[in-house]
């Protein structure tokens, strides 16, 4: 019997609306808590009204999508006759979300892999459409999920923050940290190392830190075979446009919004560039 794999990810994998519906993959969503009230991301709320909520001083949070929620998406494929389940999700040491599809995954009689990314945003994103690539060719579960863990693990996301205030907000940075920084003006460059955010450098201004996020993209993109590049940002900016553009050898190339989710933690001018390893046959995806 041919294999009919369905792949599935979270909304924080930042994945293009079209993207997702090329590769039918199923994308389950975080929460974003306004005032105490939850909503979806990418359904109910989106990165633009989260950034409004920031700047007038609304409380802001988020939350691991509801294990109930990861089981209705496993139903639903499993009424739809797939024969296994590869979940590719968010970093286990940054979100309950991977602990949430393990817990939902008896719901359903059919195989259910789960795969902790170690990654965030595109870096989760590339190694779905990684899986979803592999899963059109008739592959298994383990073979599936073998090739999102080979993306993911080929991933890197280089990022920085126009403040230090939201990382503050969010828990991933210390008060007195981010009081230093303010006081100096620094702006740290950051990226993902075993699925934590590491401090990578620090610099003095916004456009050093962006010149220093692409170098470091360059470098990554230069050691792999079939490199996808994502340049993602929070709310309107040129800038985005123009690291894009100045990102040569790039197999496919994305340009996006990093989401509501994310967009709580990093705050408004922030810029990630995220490059993976992924199958040939996502060449020339835009």
């Amino acid at each position: 019997m041919t294999e009919r794999v369905a792949v599935v990810t979270d909304s924080s994998a930042a994945l293009p609306a079209a993207w997702v519906r090329r590769a039918d993959i199923t994308v389950v969503p975080l929460q974003v808590i306004v005032d105490d009230e939850a909503r979806a991301e990418g359904v109910q709320v989106g990165a633009d009204e989260v950034l409004a909520a920031l700047v007038a001083g609304r409380a802001v949070s988020t939350s691991r999508p509801a294990v109930d929620a990861f089981a209705d998406a496993f139903r639903a494929l499993e009424a739809r006759g797939v024969t296994g389940i590869v979940a590719v999700l968010l970093s286990s040491r940054l979100s309950g979300t991977v602990d949430a599809a393990v817990s939902a995954a008896d719901a359903v009689g059919i195989p259910v892999e789960v795969v902790d990314s170690r990654q965030v945003a595109l870096g989760v994103g590339f190694a779905a459409l990684g899986a979803a690539a592999i899963a059109a060719t008739g592959a298994s579960v383990a073979q599936v999920a073998a090739e999102a863990a080979r993306v993911a693990a080929s991933a890197s996301c280089v990022f920085t923050v126009d403040t230090l205030e939201f990382l503050r907000r969010g828990g991933r940075l210390s008060s007195a940290a981010a009081a230093v920084g303010r006081m100096l003006q620094v702006r740290p460059i950051l990226e993902i190392v075993d699925g934590e955010v590491a401090l990578a450098d620090k610099v003095r201004s916004t456009a050093r830190a962006r010149e220093a996020v692409l170098e470091r993209a360059r470098a990554a993109l230069d050691a792999l075979d079939v490199p996808a590049v994502g340049v993602l940002g929070v709310g309107k900016g040129d800038y985005l446009d123009d690291i894009a553009a100045r990102i040569d050898g790039a197999a496919m190339m994305v340009r996006a919004d990093v989401g509501a989710v994310l967009a709580v933690h990093s705050g408004p001018g922030a810029l990630a560039i995220v490059t993976a390893d992924v199958p040939p046959s996502l060449g020339g995806l835009e």
